[in-house]
């Protein structure tokens, strides 16, 4: 069972980590169980207008440790405060 972990902030961009955009429209449940079905590590809801669902982590290029850490970095650096990143944890 994949675990979430809520963190305020956003990746760098895409960060080399790949990336697919969902529609606003989506509730964050759908967006949850499309990315754990993808095996993604992150999803983000932008604080912009458009409020697209970024799915994160779509490729191998980086650890799933090095993305957290990237969160965490990002979070604790006021990086894009009002974003919010969902990390994926598989067990």
């Amino acid at each position: 069972m994949p675990t979430f972990e809520l963190f305020e902030t956003d990746t760098q961009g895409s960060w080399g980590i790949g990336y697919i955009t969902q529609p606003p429209t989506w509730l964050l449940e759908d967006v949850m169980d499309y990315a754990v079905k993808i095996r993604a590590k992150v999803i983000v809801k932008t604080s912009k207008s458009t409020g697209y669902w970024y799915i994160k982590g779509i490729n191998e290029n980086k650890t799933p440790e090095q993305i957290r850490s990237h969160l965490i970095s990002n979070m604790n650096n006021g990086y894009k405060k009002n974003s919010k990143s969902w990390f994926i944890s598989y067990d």
